[in-house]
């Protein structure tokens, strides 16, 4: 996994697997991401439900287009920041976050 990018393994719904980078964004210890819902970490209700929309696209078609969400860190701050994810194998996925501006 490159640590220089924010990278999520996920299965469309819950997180398996971050890397360092992504810890580093989002201010906290993977523990505090894995197993969370991809969608609590979207600020915007708004942009929650065009996230469950952009998931489904990639779980039915193994790819979706690149969107910009605003993010509510650990410590309860928020960002903007780009999001592109591709289809590893089987069910599992991979999102990157690439951090764009303070909120």
């Amino acid at each position: 996994m490159d640590e220089t990018q924010a990278l999520f393994v996920h299965d469309t719904r819950h997180i398996i697997s971050v890397n360092t980078a992504a810890c580093k964004l989002f201010r906290c210890d993977a523990v505090a991401l894995v197993d969370l819902d991809m969608m609590e970490l979207i600020t915007n209700e708004d942009f929650r439900g065009l996230a469950k929309l952009r998931m489904r696209m990639l779980r039915e078609h193994g790819h979706a287009p690149k969107i910009k969400y605003p993010f509510r860190r650990c410590d309860g701050s928020m960002f903007w920041a780009i999001v592109t994810s591709e289809k590893l194998s089987g069910e599992q996925f991979m999102t990157t976050v690439t951090y764009e501006y303070e909120a």
